[in-house]
């Protein structure tokens, strides 16, 4: 190959990507078949280092304290990779380490790859194991600082030069062709159009030949997100048949995550993407909504709707994506808080429920027990499912910025309901609320997961006479709330 390479090797806190991070790093530069340049450098994961790792690496947690962290050399990295096929043993592990480090800077990564074990599977398919450290044995590789960086990354090059002396020029070549991954456009992707997606928070959006659109996404990084999709690396059949569909590519940046997640909600429920799950069918919900008895005693009703008035939310209790799932959280909760199975609506019959037989009802149905005390028990088997009381007086505006630039987008949102938006530029005026406003489900999880943070609660701005005094405003402790919310997402957005 003439093409210059990268030879990478990466010690790693664990085996994830997503919630491991790097501890150092190894780069060989080859070009024209020569080295012209080695790196080397540990690198400080902010977080702790196992002691398995630290006994397979000889990194401790020591080592590291001093260490730059990766945001303070990616320059100098994504240098040393730009232009060159990415190569590394398992290139799939370390493509992905490096994907979510970059990502975490704002840049985005999307290489050619050489994978040096699936090479040696491919020209050597007679040997079972392929591991480096099988490699390293088996063609006598001189290795003086395996398990760290730049001693594998060296072990990787002597294996290349051992191919490039011992094989044919033509059956080597012929292998790299078949492994060297490339990004797989679709036929009618125009390669320069790719290159002007930005590298910015927002939503994008693929459409077919006839115009139809296909998916709805959205990512921290829109060009990042948007390239993985046509990585010719495993991918399942709906992508692969997606990346194939897409003629044109339409990105909508937003200022903020915030404002990416709401605009990717609206877009799939009033465009019905054809590749977007549950999009395809009408987005019909299941309510669990509370009612006092005459006797006082707390009771639930299940309830079918595809949408709630925005000011009809205090009585539902819970919401659900399926009667399946509400009737198993009832039987649930019946059992774990010993709770009448009629006022659950689980139960029709007259006189007592077939619990109170059992003793595992204390008499509600039937009025033995204090109609305080079994309210309570119902409140407290609801709490992790029931829909936050709104925390402000009327309307609240939430601002969000561009961190890399001037652009702001300011969300006015009244009982959890969306009412108004205005992006820099213009008047920033509110938006009147109408009466088609109503309560969305997913708008609500979005912005109570929001102002769950407390980093978040700064970009609220006062509205007149809409907001709280400030010493009661966030009393309701919404970081406890959001997390019992998280635990069981109850209406999945596709």
């Amino acid at each position: 190959m003439n093409a210059p390479m990268a030879i990478v090797d990466l010690e790693t806190t664990g085996t994830s990507a997503t919630y491991g991070r790097i501890i150092e790093i190894g780069i060989i530069r080859v070009e024209r078949g020569k080295v012209k340049r080695v790196y080397e450098s540990l690198v400080n994961p902010e977080c702790y280092i196992h002691p398995m790792i630290e006994q397979l690496t000889g990194i401790s947690n020591r080592d590291v304290v001093g260490a730059p962290v990766f945001s303070e050399i990616s320059r100098e990295v994504a240098k040393l990779l730009e232009g060159a096929i990415f190569v590394a043993h398992n290139a799939r592990f370390d493509e992905g380490f490096l994907k979510q480090e970059f990502a975490r800077v704002g840049r985005s990564f999307t290489p050619r790859s050489l994978c040096t074990m699936k090479l040696s599977r491919r020209l050597f398919p007679e040997h079972r194991r392929h591991d480096l450290g099988s490699i390293i044995e088996r063609y006598g590789l001189a290795c003086p600082a395996r398990h760290r960086a730049l001693g594998d990354a060296r072990a990787v090059l002597a294996f290349l030069e051992y191919l490039r002396e011992h094989e044919p020029e033509e059956r080597l070549s012929g292998a790299y062709k078949h492994v060297v991954k490339d990004m797989r456009l679709p036929p009618h992707i125009d390669r320069a159009d790719v290159k002007k997606i930005p590298d910015c928070c927002g939503v994008y959006l693929f459409y077919g030949a006839k115009g139809e659109l296909l998916y709805v996404g959205k990512s921290k990084n829109i060009r990042t997100r948007v390239l993985s999709h046509f990585s010719a690396d495993t991918r399942s059949v709906k992508e692969m048949e997606l990346s194939r569909s897409v003629v044109r590519i339409e990105t909508r940046p937003t200022p903020g995550e915030l404002g990416a997640l709401l605009l990717e909600s609206s877009l799939i429920k009033d465009l019905h993407p054809i590749y977007n799950v549950m999009s395809r069918r009408t987005r019909r919900i299941l309510l669990a909504r509370g009612s006092t008895s005459a006797q006082g005693y707390l009771s639930v009703k299940l309830e079918e709707t595809e949408s709630i008035a925005a000011d009809d939310s205090a009585t539902i209790m819970a919401v659900f994506k399926s009667r399946k799932q509400a009737e198993e959280f009832l039987h649930t909760a019946m059992q774990e808080h010993d709770l009448c199975s009629k006022l659950l609506g689980l139960e029709r019959s007259k006189g007592a429920c077939f619990a109170y037989h059992l003793h595992q009802c204390h008499g509600a149905c039937v009025g033995e027990e204090p109609a305080a005390a079994y309210n309570h028990r119902v409140e407290t088997a609801f709490s992790r499912r029931r829909v936050v009381a709104w925390p402000f007086r009327g309307t609240v505006a939430i601002k969000e910025m561009d961190p890399g630039g001037g652009d702001v987008e300011v969300f006015f949102v009244d009982n959890w309901c969306l009412v108004g938006s205005a992006r820099s530029g213009g008047d920033m005026e509110l938006v009147q609320r109408s009466k088609a406003v109503r309560f969305d489900y997913d708008t609500y999880k979005i912005l109570l997961r929001y102002l769950s943070q407390p980093s978040n609660r700064k970009n609220l701005m006062p509205v007149p006479g809409g907001m709280m005094d400030e010493p009661e405003l966030f009393a309701w402790q919404p970081e406890t709330i959001a997390a019992e919310h998280s635990e069981e997402d109850p209406y999945d957005i596709a």
